[in-house]
């Protein structure tokens, strides 16, 4: 059992500690917005009933409920197009089964620049690179497997690509993690490659439908004082729908589901978003 439960502190903690490890991607995201300043707030709810180990399938009751806020500002500087922004995420989540927990408050904040290395309006197209910061702000207890935060500082480099084709609407993010050394259990995460996609169709001026996937895959095992742990390489894809809704020209509205279609030494389940999106 050890090295379940090993597997499943790993496999969790990322679900919820910075909203990593969930398809974010949305029609539009990785478009350069006028300039100015932006309020997106998240609701997400993800529910599970399987843990898949090296051991085998373990039966679990994991819910997360978790709201993040996401401030950006767009603006140009010396003719760059550039982009700044915050995200706090913060909730609750909890496993009733196997463990018995649970973990709740504020998740770890995350912050970062953008530059636009290509950004044409014409033709709509659009290439950035953004690098997040992960601050350790979440709530942590090194006794607990689940918990909101890392303990530790993390960072993440993001390529976004974006292209309209006539009403189709296509972004993408390519992503790269890597850790710190958690300093109460001296481990290291593994470094982890993630790509999301989000293909949308718009039927009009307020209504856009599309479909969203994506996956990550960790591309070591983590190490604990030195030694790799067993059962720590983690991987998930997903996939699912999306619909999107510009009730005025400041306030839009997207609901998304994924469905993870597999799991290694993670989880299985839903995540059900709605995103609330506000143009200052």
């Amino acid at each position: 059992m050890q090295k379940n439960v090993i597997s499943l502190c790993l496999g969790l903690t990322l679900l919820w500690a910075g909203v990593a490890n969930a398809v974010l991607i949305d029609p539009y995201d990785n478009f350069h917005a006028p300039d100015g300043y932006y309020g997106l707030l998240y609701g997400n709810y993800y529910t599970a009933d399987k843990l898949d180990t090296s051991d085998g399938d373990l039966d679990i009751d994991l819910t997360a409920k978790v709201s993040v806020f996401r401030g950006l500002k767009y603006f140009h500087l010396a003719g760059i197009p550039l982009a700044f922004q915050v995200i706090l995420p913060f909730g609750e989540v909890e496993e009733s089964k196997l463990l018995n927990e649970k973990s709740s408050g504020l998740g770890d904040a995350i912050f970062g620049p953008a530059v636009f290395l290509h950004s044409d309006t014409e033709t709509n197209t659009y290439l950035s690179y953004w690098f997040y910061i992960f601050a350790p702000t979440g709530e942590w207890n090194r006794d607990q497997t689940i918990n909101l935060g890392r303990n530790t500082w993390y960072f993440e480099h993001q390529l976004a690509f974006a292209k309209m084709f006539g009403n189709f609407v296509y972004d993408m993010n390519l992503n790269y993690y890597h850790f710190l050394e958690e300093p109460d259990n001296d481990y290291t995460a593994p470094q982890r490659f993630e790509v999301e996609a989000s293909l949308a169709y718009q039927l009009n001026e307020k209504l856009i439908l599309g479909v969203n996937g994506g996956g990550y895959w960790d591309l070591d095992e983590g190490e604990a004082n030195g030694d790799s742990v067993p059962g720590s390489k983690t991987n998930r894809v997903q996939f699912g729908p999306s619909i999107g809704y510009q009730a005025t020209e400041q306030l839009g509205l997207t609901l998304r589901w994924t469905h993870d279609l597999s799991a290694k030494n993670d989880t299985q389940g839903d995540d059900f978003w709605l995103r609330l999106a506000y143009a200052f």
